[in-house]
C-alpha cells in the first residue's frame, strides 16, 4: 500500500474514532460533520481499485470502523430515546399549565 493510501486509512480510522467520541459527547452537529467528511474521504480511498496485498489491512480497518460506529449509533439511539423522554415531560408540562390556565379564568 502506498503511503498515500495508507494515510488515508489511518484518518479513516481516525474520523470514526472522533464520531464515536463526539457521540459519548452528544456533540452530534459535530458527528454529523465528522460522517461528511468520512465519507467523502471513502469516495475517495475506493475510486481506486485494491491491490490484493491491500486487502487484508482495508479489511481490518472496515472491522474497526464498523465496530465503532456499531457504539456510536447506540449512542445516538440512547440520545434520541433522551429527547423522546424530555419532549413528553415538556408536553406534560404544558399540558399542566394549560389546565391550570383554563381552570383559574
Amino acid at each position: 500500500m502506498d503511503n498515500q493510501r495508507q494515510v488515508q486509512l489511518s484518518r479513516l480510522l481516525e474520523l470514526s474514532e472522533q464520531i464515536l467520541r463526539c457521540a459519548e459527547l452528544k456533540e452530534w452537529e459535530r458527528v454529523m460533520e465528522k460522517q461528511r467528511q468520512r465519507h467523502t474521504l471513502l469516495r475517495s480511498f475506493f475510486r481506486q481499485d485494491l491491490a490484493e496485498h491491500e486487502a487484508p489491512r482495508v479489511e481490518d480497518a472496515i472491522r474497526e470502523i464498523m465496530a465503532l460506529d456499531r457504539k456510536a449509533t447506540a449512542l445516538a439511539e440512547a440520545g434520541k430515546l433522551e429527547i423522546l423522554r424530555k419532549m413528553r415531560n415538556l408536553s406534560a408540562g404544558q399540558l399542566a399549565i394549560d389546565a391550570y390556565a383554563n381552570n383559574s379564568r
